[in-house]
């Protein structure tokens, strides 16, 4: 085998640790700083990508500069926001930084060592059979046959061996992959189907609202770009759409009672809870108007890296005015230290519009690198465009946390869109 194959087999053999939860990684704590398995593949694929570089040169990077120009900007806000005054738990906060940056370096990397049409296929067949197994684990959670993170508990919601968002990106990566095969009519049938039903599978059991709605902005992309290419048959549409009816039907019947406990929330409904409000809809939302008003005082670089979640004490009472009868531990204090649960409203509170628009900026460029593929590099540009959607969707239902699957999703999605129209 030639070394540059040998080099793109390396971001491959990290998917396992990368899209597996912390409490199952070999872990060990360094200068203060906790370092798990994922963060050591992270690192040899990024050796990797250096040697590929050097090997057979740094022509690929040029394909996505653009992505580098707006994404290296966002970064480097991310990272001098940590010194916006008061300057407090500065070490936090770097290391904070430290690891999104980690993380996103992983989107050269890939565009460096995946040269190849097969050495990408390579990569995406290891990301679907790993999301088969993780489907496959959940589904076993959810038949009570094993444990989930809490002990057996069979009939609901699941995290298989990642958490719930992880879980649901992930296969909602892996389900986008399969529409997008299916959109063009890939030859290779039992392989889309079955990365169809491993996909699908996995975000029925994750159940995230967000994550499908990401499916289904993705799914949209995937159809009008294959229509305008003249690939996409009424029939294979009607399929796909089946496909999204199914697992919309799957996701919204675990999640009813989160439904009804968020229509009583909003008024719609007079029913009581059936619950606590505790990481659901109702304690996102009120935590989301905490940080539109930490952003609404500091409108253009915000507080700061993670800050937002130690600002909320001036705007505490007018949450609880504003949002009377919720559960006393959903609301934000020393006790309970939930910071604001949406990356995108984080981005407004913790960078403010500066940071925001750079942050949409960095996604609308990765999607534009991805739509703009060629027609022979078009599954790939589909499936980089899948991703992105879909973790963006994601996003929603989640804050700025670094060294996660979504996060690794996201900026894998990133690579893969500036690769797309320049592999041989």
């Amino acid at each position: 085998m030639r070394v540059a194959d040998l080099l793109a087999l390396v971001p491959a053999a990290a998917l396992p640790l990368v899209f597996l939860h912390s409490r199952y990684q070999p872990h060990a704590t360094v200068g203060g700083v906790d370092v798990y398995g994922s963060d050591v593949v992270i690192v040899v694929t990024l050796v990797a990508a250096l040697a590929a570089g050097v090997l057979f040169g740094w022509r690929p990077l040029a394909r996505g500069r653009s992505l580098w120009v707006v994404a290296g900007a966002f970064l480097v806000l991310l990272g001098a926001s940590c010194l916006w005054r008061p300057v407090e738990s500065l070490g936090t906060h770097a290391t904070t930084w430290a690891k999104l940056v980690e993380y996103a370096l992983l989107a050269p990397a890939l565009a460096l060592l995946l040269r190849t049409r097969r050495q990408v296929e390579r990569f995406l067949l290891v990301f679907v059979v790993w999301c088969a197994a993780a489907s496959g684990w959940g589904l076993l959670q959810f038949l009570g046959v094993v444990k989930e993170f809490e002990g057996y508990r069979p009939g609901q919601r699941e995290v298989s061996f990642l958490g719930i968002y992880d879980f649901a990106v992930f296969a909602g990566a892996t389900l986008a992959i399969g529409l997008a095969a299916l959109a063009i009519g890939d030859p290779r049938r039992r392989e889309t189907v079955a990365t169809i039903v491993a996909g699908a599978v996995g975000v029925v059991l994750a159940a995230s609202f967000f994550s499908y709605a990401g499916l289904l902005l993705a799914a949209a992309a995937t159809a009008y770009l294959a229509w305008r290419r003249r690939l996409l048959t009424a029939r294979r549409l009607a399929a796909g759409a089946a496909v999204l009816a199914v697992v919309g039907v799957g996701v919204i019947g675990l999640r009813g009672s989160d439904i009804s406990d968020y229509l009583s929330f909003l008024g719609v409904r007079k029913s009581p809870p059936t619950m606590s409000h505790i990481a659901t809809g109702p304690q996102r939302t009120l935590l989301a108007y905490i940080g539109l008003r930490i952003w609404e005082d500091h409108p253009w670089l915000g507080v700061g890296l993670d800050r937002s979640q130690d600002r909320y004490q001036p705007y505490l009472a007018d949450a609880k005015r504003k949002f009377p009868g919720q559960d006393p531990a959903s609301f934000p204090s020393p006790a309970h230290e939930w910071g604001v649960q949406s990356f995108w409203v984080q981005l407004l509170a913790d960078t403010g519009v500066v940071g925001f628009v750079l942050g949409v900026a960095t996604f609308v460029v990765g999607l534009w690198l991805a739509l703009r593929a060629t027609r022979r590099q078009l599954l790939l540009g589909l499936v980089a465009a899948g991703w992105i959607l879909v973790a963006a969707g994601t996003w929603i239902g989640e804050g700025i946390v670094a060294g996660i699957p979504l996060q690794a999703v996201t900026w894998l999605g990133f690579g893969l869109a500036a690769t797309a129209g320049g592999i041989e």
